[in-house]
């Protein structure tokens, strides 16, 4: 998440930034280092770090890289149901070795560790006084995908550059290769000792992605923002480590799990909306987003933050957050599949796609340490909430079938100007 700034013209920094059109630093180089932390318990952890620059190579030709490396581990819901008085075994993705969860308890795969890193860089052109053109390239790796992308977006300021129009453009290729291969869609979860039905080779998925979106200064401490975004994905988009539980009708035990299934296709369509609003001497930010796409998912979000000055020094703040959330679920989505009725075209029983409501609570802080050096601190809180369908069959009524998730998340960033 970007930081909000302090100044009316780093708002329409921002603006820009969030359609990818680069900023002008305020000085020939800028650096930032940032270090994250985060932890769902009893779930997964991670550790992330980022260090980016930006530099002024001259003729406003504006350079930039950026690294970052995830390192993650801990457990992951797997899709299948609880059980209230009996263990459950799994097999692990890899086919070798299997993992046991306790009764009532949410069957989660405690293999996930994974490692990525992902650079970036690109660079802002001038074409003329009033327009600029941003290009760039991205590429990621871990252990079983890897994405390799490529942007340009174009921006052109009017009416005294009170506006500006910006359209930006983006493919990605990604390859997929799951320890153990790619299950076939539908096929039961076997015992180690068993050869599992698996797809030939990897998985790959291209992204495109377009966004049109104007930035209005509406007096001398307003500017709105407004965004159309689609995305159109093409490819394998199962996840090949989750499975459904086929459940008895009567008594909800389950009686096999199979790996899921999702479309090879999908289309989102998003509108996005910024009001920032510069006081006399705090910064106040609202913003809401909606997504639409064909697999039938819905979600609204609303974004609020107020950045407060602390004392004499505009660039020591105190920044207040918070996110509400809303989903509806996919039409592929099913926390469980009956025996003895026909498989449908597609399922999945991953929560994240379905209905949910989350929010956000956070707290930022920003000084500045020294000539042309800031710090920042940011700590935020984050649960997400589920909702349980009303309709469970046997014992799947006496468990939490979609516990409440959680999680704490810390960063600390450095900023240098040269």
């Amino acid at each position: 998440m970007a930081a909000t700034k302090g100044t009316f013209a780093k708002l329409l920094a921002g603006a820009c930034a969030t359609l990818g059109v680069a900023a002008t630093p305020s000085r020939a180089s800028e650096v930032d280092t940032a270090a994250l932390a985060y932890v769902e318990p009893d779930r997964v952890k991670a550790l992330e770090m980022v260090i980016a620059a930006n530099h002024d190579l001259g003729d406003g030709l504006l350079g930039r890289i950026k690294f970052v490396y995830d390192a993650l581990t801990g457990a992951s819901a797997n899709g299948a149901v609880p059980v209230y008085d009996a263990v459950q075994t799994f097999t692990r993705p890899s086919g070798r070795g299997t993992y046991r969860i306790q009764p009532g308890d949410t069957p989660l795969d405690d293999t996930f560790r994974d490692a990525r890193g992902a650079l970036s860089a690109g660079l802002t052109k001038p074409l003329g006084r009033l327009t600029k053109l941003d290009f760039g390239v991205y590429g990621s790796g871990e252990h079983d995908y890897t994405s390799l992308g490529a942007n340009a977006a174009l921006s052109r300021d009017f009416q005294k550059r009170n506006r500006t129009v910006s359209l930006a453009l983006s493919v990605n290729k990604d390859t997929i290769s799951p320890e153990g291969g790619r299950p076939i869609p539908f096929a039961e979860m076997l015992s180690p000792s068993q050869t599992p039905q698996r797809l030939d080779g990897d998985g790959s998925k291209t992204v495109l992605d377009g966004i049109l979106g104007v930035s209005q200064v509406i007096d001398r401490s307003t500017v709105v923002q407004v965004n159309y975004s689609v995305s159109v994905a093409d490819g394998y988009q199962t996840d090949p480590y989750k499975v459904v539980s086929v459940v008895d009708p009567v008594t909800g035990l389950p009686t096999a799990q199979l790996y899921e299934h999702r479309p090879d296709k999908r289309t989102k369509h998003i509108v996005y909306g910024l009001l920032k609003r510069h006081l006399s001497r705090d910064v106040v930010e609202l913003s809401y987003r909606f997504m639409s796409d064909d697999w039938g998912v819905t979600s609204h979000t609303a974004d609020a933050r107020y950045r407060l000055q602390l004392g004499g020094d505009p660039g020591t703040y105190l920044q207040p957050h918070l996110r509400w959330y809303r989903q509806e679920a996919a039409d592929s989505y099913t926390p469980w599949l009956l025996d003895g009725e026909t498989l449908p075209e597609f399922a999945t029983a991953d929560y994240r796609l379905g209905p949910m409501t989350a929010w956000t609570y956070g707290m930022k802080f920003g000084r500045p340490v020294g000539e042309n050096r800031r710090v920042t601190f940011r700590l935020e809180y984050y649960r997400q909430t589920p909702d349980n369908p009303a309709d469970a069959p046997g014992q799947l009524a006496q468990v939490d079938l979609l516990p409440p998730v959680s999680a704490v998340f810390a960063q600390v960033g450095f900023t240098t100007e040269f």
